[in-house]
């Protein structure tokens, strides 16, 4: 198991995660965490390795709040519900939730994760065809640019790599939530108070010539908290 970091957070960008999972046998698939900047379109970081399906909601949970509370997309067929169930009971904030219309009452319910399909996979795997094409996206590790060379469709219309094809699964799954990355109701609002920027916007703030001056404000009272 591995973590490989291009970038660290950045208080002004947003990331998005696509997680791939897999049973977490030594001998099968691997499990992969794919973070992409959203703003810049870069690779930040990937997570590679064999681990059971609820271990590996700690590490989306670890690497998901590193990065600002990436919004975080899990495959949900098979293993997947375990990772997102588990997710769920950890309390990451920022899950990505598919909408489900009830052709029986016309009512719309919301379900964790991204179901891949016979129809949603190919969306998917062209929507990252045309964003590579286009050069909206970086991409730093070797091995999801080998993947990316390998992933071929057959003649009957089905898609996969040789031999492996979880990390180009789980950055396809990163490409999507780019879309969705925006809405209000992923926006997870962050507490910047006592950060390095909170304490910028207090320099912003004075007046030009007149540098902020340990002691010159009182900034304990600048929230009201209610007890």
């Amino acid at each position: 198991m591995s973590l490989e970091v291009w970038a660290k957070p950045e208080s002004q960008n947003v990331y998005v995660m696509g997680i791939d999972t897999a049973e977490g046998l030594s001998y099968g698939d691997y499990s992969v965490i794919q973070v992409l900047n959203v703003t810049t379109g870069e690779q930040a970081a990937i997570w590679h390795g064999h681990i059971a399906p609820d271990l590996l909601a700690e590490e989306v949970y670890s690497v998901g709040l590193y990065y600002r509370s990436a919004l975080c997309c899990v495959e949900s067929n098979n293993h997947g519900l375990t990772t997102i169930t588990e997710l769920r009971h950890l309390g990451y904030p920022n899950m990505f939730r598919r909408r489900q219309l009830n052709s029986i009452n016309n009512s719309v319910s919301q379900e964790f994760g991204w179901k891949t399909t016979r129809t949603s996979k190919p969306l998917m795997i062209d929507d990252l065809s045309s964003s590579l094409r286009n050069f909206e996206l970086t991409i730093y590790d070797r091995y999801t640019i080998a993947e990316l060379r390998t992933f071929v469709r057959n003649d009957r219309g089905g898609m996969s790599g040789s031999p492996y094809d979880d990390r180009v699964m789980a950055l396809a799954l990163a490409n999507q939530m780019r879309k969705y990355a925006h809405q209000p109701e992923y926006s997870v609002i962050k507490d910047d108070y006592w950060t390095v920027d909170w304490f910028a916007s207090l320099i912003r703030e004075e007046p030009s010539g007149d540098p902020l001056r340990i002691g010159a404000k009182n900034v304990r009272g600048t929230r009201k908290t209610s007890y």
